[in-house]
């Protein structure tokens, strides 16, 4: 299986499939994370279709969906949802504090939680990206895989990924905008870790938090639906 998929001019599309949870891995071709799809011809929309990978959430603002259009959002074949994780455009103060920056997006909990609804919600499969795939899609992610029982250490590894396939479209933008911030395209593990932290302060769990902002037992099951193979869910443990 393919963990990074080289689907069009899409730089960080990676499967969540493989990650050990407690019984087992995360299943593969259910869930992808990415960055906006562009550039995809049909033979790689035709891969989407073959694994029924059918549902696009798109966690972009309305605006920065309108200055670069998803290419699945106007596909017949794809049921395209736009989710903002962001009131405004900009991740919130993160060249300062990016932890910190990171748990304000979740405390938007409506907004997190639609996301994520619809994800549940979706028939098959889900892809679901911002602009780069690092932090909002990364921060859902880090939800997806938590509840689904991987240990933060896995959490972290998915998130740290984006800046090694990042790096080349980040390398050409600073060519082109010299005093661009030395943050852009980073994916430390200590941002992510720091925001973990601050939520289950907070919180207490992943789970915990989930239920927290609204979401459902028969919501966390079919999210768990989504990453766990049927055996693991039958077998595993309640949710924490």
């Amino acid at each position: 299986m393919l963990r990074h998929i080289p689907l069009g001019r899409m730089y960080n599309l990676r499967d969540l499939g493989g990650y050990p949870v407690p019984g087992g891995v995360t299943a593969w071709e259910r869930l992808l994370r990415g960055d906006n799809p562009e550039g995809l011809t049909e033979e790689d929309l035709r891969w989407l279709l073959e694994r029924d990978i059918t549902t696009v959430v798109d966690l972009r603002s309305e605006a920065e969906a309108g200055r670069k259009p998803d290419q699945l959002a106007g596909r017949p074949e794809f049921r395209y949802v736009v989710c903002p994780l962001l009131e405004a455009d900009r991740m919130p103060n993160l060249e300062d504090d990016v932890a910190a920056g990171y748990f304000r997006v979740l405390e938007g909990t409506d907004r997190v939680a639609g996301a994520l609804r619809a994800v549940a919600a979706a028939p098959g499969g889900v892809l679901f990206h911002c602009t780069a795939g690092k932090d909002r899609t990364g921060l859902l992610a880090a939800l997806l895989l938590g509840l689904a029982g991987a240990e933060r250490t896995e959490l972290l590894a998915d998130y740290q990924v984006s800046e090694t396939y990042l790096a080349d479209v980040i390398r050409q933008i600073k060519a082109r905008v010299p005093d661009l911030s030395a943050f852009a395209g980073a994916s430390r593990a200590e941002y992510l870790s720091g925001c973990l932290d601050l939520l289950e302060e907070e919180y207490g769990s992943i789970p915990g938090y989930l239920r927290a902002i609204g979401l459902t037992e028969e919501e966390l099951t079919a999210l768990r639906g989504k990453l766990l193979p049927p055996d693991i869910i039958k077998g595993g443990p309640a949710l924490g």
